[in-house]
């Protein structure tokens, strides 16, 4: 199951340095125009499993475990630096991609903040959906800002 997804936090430093609103919108196209295989792949496997919190809750093992994997340090950790950026791709992509997957989303993405929450030990951590996140770039104001 989701073979190879850590694939998908390769242009993290790019898609997240110096966020605004246009780029933020140019960037999220382009994630799930490429990317939205994984996360149909969730959407159909939560939707065929019988006990589909326990398959939401899967899908966000499989993620961490693959994350950890590829960016993790010699002793097996994610340095802190690598965290913090890993969350804040998750938070501005990931999250918002699982939740355009319909009324399964909101079961995956909460499966998949569970695990991730275990992994970066933050249990404040929250997701948004993309019109959310997108309301919360800064309007220009009379072209200044």
């Amino acid at each position: 199951m989701l073979q190879g997804i850590e694939v998908i936090f390769k242009d993290r430093n790019k898609m997240t340095k110096s966020l605004k609103k246009a780029s933020y919108k140019s960037y999220m196209e382009g994630f799930l125009r490429e990317y939205e295989y994984y996360f149909s792949e969730m959407k159909e496997y939560v939707e065929r499993a019988e006990d589909r919190e326990a398959a939401a809750k899967e899908i966000g093992v499989c993620i961490v475990r693959a994350v950890t994997q590829t960016y993790a340090n010699k002793h097996g950790k994610l340095d802190g630096r690598t965290e913090a950026e890993l969350s804040m791709f998750m938070v501005y992509y990931v999250f918002p991609a699982i939740l355009k997957q319909g009324e399964m989303g909101p079961l995956i993405a909460d499966g998949v903040l569970a695990a991730w929450r275990v992994c970066v030990n933050n249990k404040d951590m929250q997701y948004a959906d993309y019109d959310t996140i997108c309301q919360g770039f800064r309007e220009k104001f009379l072209g200044i800002f």
